[in-house]
């Protein structure tokens, strides 16, 4: 079999350990009593993946904040970034909420996809 056709994250997560968080689904926005758009996020689910973290001397590479931590989630989801949809989708990942920065989209291809996330620390409980 083509390890193109072969579903990598699958086979990955045979061999490295799995991760549980849940994962929020954007649905779209309400307009609250004071006509700010507020976004609305489904239910959380939860999956389990690979969190894996970025390197500092990727920062410069990718254009990020120095000031934000940023993570690779790789789970077997349709997740949607900022690119596809006016809010990212947002994982909790060990008690901190964290939003998609960009997708690469192997969903469709392949059966999951691998995001760069940013924590928002505001949110941090």
């Amino acid at each position: 079999m083509s390890l193109i056709n072969q579903n990598l994250l699958s086979s990955a997560l045979e061999i490295i350990p799995k991760q549980n968080f849940k994962y929020l689904k954007y649905l779209g926005n309400t307009i609250n009593e004071f006509g700010v758009s507020i976004p609305q996020y489904a239910d959380s689910v939860d999956v389990q993946g690979s969190v894996q973290a970025v390197e500092v001397s990727l920062y410069s590479n990718l254009d990020l904040d120095m000031e934000q931590n940023y993570r690779m989630v790789y789970a077997p989801l349709d997740i949607g970034g900022n690119e596809s949809q006016a809010q990212p989708d947002r994982f909790i990942i060990q008690n901190s909420v964290w939003e998609v920065v960009k997708n690469s989209a192997w969903y469709e291809f392949n059966g999951w996809c691998a995001v760069l996330v940013v924590e928002i620390k505001e949110l941090r409980k």
